[in-house]
């Protein structure tokens, strides 16, 4: 099992979950959140702000499922405004995908054997 953090602007967000749920990747978490990287902000007139807004997806997939999550994450989060004179918006975000051990249900307070069911 493999977990999937993707950082990505609001706007790209609902397309997104569109994307994954149409293709049977579904139950994440969303997070709104903020960040900054090498394009430091948007500026509204002459006020920089460093900090973009952002919403975090964190969802756990079985490894044959990762390689088609991540895609279509990257394809749909893509589709939103784009900045012309870049090729793109600036900063589409990150997707980070990290090993998950074992997992834990709540509510029989069991151990699943490191496998999560979905």
């Amino acid at each position: 099992m493999k977990m999937i953090w993707t950082m990505i602007r609001p706007e790209s967000v609902q397309p997104v979950i569109t994307e994954l749920d149409n293709a049977g990747i579904c139950g994440m978490t969303r997070i709104k959140g903020t960040g900054f990287s090498r394009d430091l902000g948007v500026t509204p007139g002459n006020i920089q702000n460093p900090e973009i807004p952002k919403e975090i997806l964190m969802l756990v997939v079985p490894d044959a499922e990762v390689a088609k999550a991540v895609m279509l994450i990257r394809t749909a989060a893509k589709s939103g405004p784009k900045n012309i004179a870049e090729g793109g918006m600036i900063d589409y975000g990150n997707i980070f995908v990290t090993y998950v051990e074992e997992s834990f249900p709540i509510r029989t307070a069991g151990k699943t054997g490191g496998i999560l069911k979905i």
